[in-house]
């Protein structure tokens, strides 16, 4: 017992020695280092992510911020999520801080997870480089207006034709509005971005993105049976079916059988050049397509579910909308 007790109290020593010099040493860093903004860390790695997502999914997801805006700054206050500590910005003069200063005194930051999961293990090149070839090289003609006038018509034919099949024939007239609004979205930018219009290869897609989607703001821990592993994996798959539809498309381009056809967004990065005039490579190419194909599958759903909630929410609305929409 003498023994036992002995080692109970060396091992309490021990951390308390090694709690008080990490408290001394962290403090005396944070004095002698940058000022921070007011805030709080919460748990150790966790930090506040477990409140974070707590008032997304209750749908106060404005609740998180601002209640630390009337707590500690209306202005910024720092958090931590993902492991990663975190300075928020807010209102408009944060919002043109942050916009008017990109790669000047801040650039943008991606979670390991996302990097991890987005760039080839053969790729050279980084996140921050990919997406400034696409918004710089291939977004920029993608979006012209007279591209959009093109594209238009088929939004418009497929958005109702989705409205039909999915919604007008429900059986107990009930839907879920944001499940049917990623079908929607997604099933669009296949159409728009790689003219893919086969409903087995988009529902192939479709499920493989969700569970990339599930790992992006996961643990990054990357073991067999974890949400890490099983989007690394769906990520290499869809890669997989991704590879010979840009093998025939850039055939066809050789060929010049696309001359005439509306010019998708696989066939603008397909002719994009480097700054050395040279064509980008395949693993390249296919990074950016999974990119953005990972970004439509998230993103404009949840603005359509956020948009079918509120005017539901808000009859007065729906009804000076639904009068816009048949006065034109």
């Amino acid at each position: 017992m003498d023994l036992i007790s002995s080692s109970v109290s060396i091992l309490a020593l021990l951390f308390c020695m090694c709690f008080s010099l990490f408290f001394l040493f962290h403090k005396r860093s944070s004095a002698n280092g940058p000022k921070f903004p007011l805030g709080k860390t919460g748990w150790p790695f966790l930090g506040e992510a477990l409140e974070f997502v707590s008032s997304g999914r209750n749908g106060t997801p404005d609740k998180f911020v601002t209640e630390r805006m009337q707590k500690f700054s209306p202005d910024v206050f720092k958090t931590s999520l993902a492991g990663e500590n975190v300075a928020v910005f807010c209102g408009a003069a944060g919002n043109k801080f942050l916009f008017s200063n990109e790669n000047k005194l801040v650039r943008t930051w991606w979670l390991p997870t996302i990097e991890k999961i987005i760039i080839s293990k053969n790729s050279h090149t980084s996140l921050d480089m990919l997406v400034l070839k696409i918004r710089k090289n291939i977004l920029a003609e993608f979006v012209r207006p007279e591209a959009l006038q093109k594209y238009v018509p088929i939004i418009d034919c497929m958005a109702m034709q989705h409205l039909e099949r999915n919604w007008s024939s429900a059986a107990n007239k009930q839907v879920k509005a944001f499940p049917l609004a990623q079908k929607f979205t997604f099933e669009m930018a296949c159409r728009l971005f790689m003219s893919v219009e086969d409903p087995n290869q988009v529902a192939s897609f479709a499920r493989h993105f969700a569970l990339v989607s599930a790992g992006l703001l996961g643990v990054p821990i990357n073991l067999p049976g974890t949400t890490f592993n099983r989007s690394i994996k769906a990520a290499n798959h869809i890669r997989k079916e991704l590879s010979p539809i840009l093998k025939e498309r850039r055939k066809q381009l050789n060929g010049k059988e696309e001359v005439g056809r509306t010019r998708d967004l696989l066939s603008q990065i397909l002719l994009a050049t480097d700054e050395n005039g040279e064509f980008l490579p395949e693993v390249e190419v296919v990074d950016m397509v999974l990119s953005i194909l990972l970004a439509s599958h998230d993103n404009v759903s949840t603005v359509i579910a956020f948009v079918v909630y509120y005017l539901a929410d808000h009859p007065l609305v729906y009804d000076k909308v639904f009068t816009g929409i048949y006065i034109k």
